[in-house]
C-alpha cells in the first residue's frame, strides 16, 4: 500500500472506531473538504464535512449502544471501501419510529474518495429495509 493509501485507510477506520463508535472526532481535524457529496439511495446530497459529530449523536439518540465493526477495509489509489456491521438496541426515537427495545444488526457498504488526503466524496449501501424490519419486529 502507497503512502497515500494508508493515511486515507486509517482515516476511515477512525471514522468508525473512534467516530461512531466512541464519539471522538480529534482524528477529522483538517481532513475533510468543506461541502462532500453523499451519494445514498439513488440521491445526491451535499453535507457538511464536518457533519459526522452531528449524525453520530442523532444515531446514537435511537440507538445508544451503537456500533460499527469493520469486516472489511480495502484502499486503493484515492478510493477506500470498507464493509460493515450495524450493531444496537434501539432505546429511543429514531427516523419516525418510537422506542421498540429490539436490538439490530444491518450489514453496510461504503466507499470513500479522497483528493490531497482530504475526503472529498463518499457513496453507501445500507439495509435500511432490515433495519426498520428489526425495530418494527416484522423480520
Amino acid at each position: 500500500m502507497t503512502e497515500a493509501e494508508t493515511h486515507n485507510a486509517e482515516f476511515v477506520r477512525l471514522a468508525f472506531e473512534e467516530g461512531w463508535n466512541r464519539s471522538s472526532f480529534e482524528f477529522m481535524n483538517g481532513r475533510t473538504a468543506g461541502t462532500i457529496p453523499f451519494h445514498y439511495n439513488g440521491t445526491t446530497i451535499e453535507t457538511a464535512g464536518d457533519s459526522l459529530p452531528a449524525l453520530v449523536a442523532r444515531w446514537r439518540s435511537g440507538f445508544p449502544d451503537l456500533t460499527m465493526d469493520i469486516r472489511h477495509l480495502i484502499a486503493r489509489d484515492d478510493l477506500v471501501a470498507v464493509s460493515l456491521t450495524l450493531r444496537g438496541t434501539h432505546e429511543g426515537a429514531w427516523g419516525g419510529h418510537e422506542p421498540s427495545g429490539a436490538t439490530v444488526a444491518v450489514e453496510e457498504m461504503m466507499f470513500f474518495r479522497f483528493d490531497g488526503g482530504l475526503l472529498v466524496e463518499m457513496w453507501e449501501v445500507f439495509d435500511e429495509q432490515g433495519l426498520l424490519s428489526q425495530i418494527s419486529g416484522s423480520h
